[in-house]
């Protein structure tokens, strides 16, 4: 097996000293940047800063995103939610050891499997699971299904708060539910609250469960416990389960607080399910892998039994690489989120100073930023027929700078006039990605 030390040197080949002090010179002198608005403590552990080529692996991201917009160059794909960095080297250590056993018959996953995903989540959010009321996934989205099929009967409504991820609104339809679009109240500070008043509406024309999204992607919001309790209550009050996607917990910046759904108290976490995954974490999406638990563990049993869970097939280097991640990577997770930080606070300033006709500031959970795109919609004026101000944006921004971001009408009807942008990535792109859309926006 390839030398740990040895590989952790070859992660940070070229990194010098400075490179771990401030990142200044990373960072252009923006009067609020230099005044200090926009700095992170760097990495002390991992290069970060590594430029690393994904081009010709065959990703979305990269390859399928700059085929699909020829003519034009995307140098810039910030679009696809997965992140730019090179993998925590433990993992490919694993990997690399179970691909030179030359053998693929049936196989179970480590031995620690379960463990150390139990103390992942025991040691950063003082959260309980229980290892036997835990089941693994293809993925997040395919627990969500089959709890829904397990849950509801079909036609049921599934309530989702929006804007909200985009593959929700495939997935419910697809568990042969109605889905429930409850749009969220935007505050003056740019952060987003239920209506929770709608929330009962739906509730009392008889929805049968909630998909949560915490932290919510796209907004970034990071739910209070006050606020996951006053839905909570609801959810509970109506009989109606809650789906909590908690897949981007371990992205969480300097200023906000993750609270998982299931640690409010035993009335909540025994009517409700909770779905994880380290492939947001670790940038594992190729991966396969995910779990989720609940403290009701009948209810596990039952979506086991009764729902299409495929027995709780396990992809084995999936698992091998998972485990890797839990085991070792806490140091990588905590550099991890102190870059994306930084790159938040980055992008807040850059367009503070440069962007007048876009909005940001730093949100609280995610590697997303969620910009607020109105003022730059109206220069385009009303698209003509079934045309999105969305897709506009977006191909302006593709043609003009090279940058591909997301529309936000994929997210919700109240999407309209955002756009979502993919941070995880790093600086020099961040940089390069910025001054090439004020490039083309100072040009209108």
């Amino acid at each position: 097996m390839t030398n740990s030390k040895l590989d952790r040197r070859l992660f940070m080949k070229g990194a010098g000293a400075a490179t771990f002090m401030t990142g200044a010179a990373a960072i252009p002198a923006t009067s609020a940047v230099a005044a200090g608005r926009g700095q992170m403590q760097m990495s002390t552990a991992y290069n970060l800063d590594e430029e690393f080529n994904r081009i010709g692996s065959g990703d979305f991201k990269w390859d399928m995103i700059r085929k699909a917009n020829r003519p034009h160059d995307v140098p810039f794909p910030m679009g696809v939610a997965d992140m730019d960095f090179r993998a925590l080297p433990q993992i490919t250590q694993a990997l690399q050891k179970r691909l030179n056993h030359h053998n693929w018959g049936y196989e179970a996953p480590p031995a620690d499997y379960k463990q150390n995903i139990v103390d992942w989540n025991k040691a950063r959010y003082n959260e309980d699971i229980n290892p036997d009321a835990m089941v693994n996934c293809l993925g997040v989205l395919d627990g969500v299904t089959s709890a829904l099929v397990t849950w509801c009967d079909p036609g049921d409504k599934v309530i989702l708060h929006t804007p909200n991820y985009s593959s929700f609104f495939s997935v419910i339809p697809g568990s042969l539910c109605e889905l429930a679009e409850s749009p969220m109240i935007l505050n003056d500070d740019g952060t987003y609250e239920f209506d929770y008043a709608d929330t009962e509406r739906l509730l009392q024309e008889g929805a049968k469960a909630i998909v949560l999204c915490n932290p919510q992607n796209p907004t970034g919001n990071c739910w209070t416990a006050d606020q996951l309790r006053r839905l909570g209550d609801l959810a509970n009050q109506y009989g109606a389960l809650v789906l909590a996607d908690e897949i981007h917990c371990d992205f969480v910046n300097k200023h906000a607080t993750y609270v998982p759904y299931a640690s409010l108290g035993e009335e909540y976490a025994m009517n409700s399910v909770t779905q994880k995954s380290a492939s947001k974490s670790f940038n594992l999406a190729a991966h396969r892998t995910a779990y989720m638990y609940s403290k009701n563990k009948d209810l596990i049993d039952r979506i086991i039994r009764d729902g299409i869970h495929h027995r709780g097939l396990m992809h084995t280097m999936g698992t091998i690489a998972c485990n890797a991640a839990y085991k070792h990577g806490a140091q990588y997770m905590d550099d991890m989120q102190a870059y994306i930080d930084g790159n938040c606070h980055y992008l807040e300033s850059f367009a503070a100073e440069n962007f007048p006709l876009i909005d940001y500031k730093t949100h609280e959970g995610t590697y997303l930023a969620w910009l607020d795109c109105r003022k730059l919609a109206e220069e385009f004026g009303e698209p003509e027929g079934d045309t999105r101000i969305g897709d506009v944006m977006k191909q302006f921004f593709i043609e003009k700078a090279g940058v591909n971001i997301n529309p936000g009408e994929n997210y919700g009807i109240t999407g309209a006039g955002f756009m979502r942008m993919n941070l995880g990535t790093t600086r020099h792109k961040l940089k390069g990605a910025l001054n090439a859309m004020k490039a083309a926006m100072d040009a209108l």
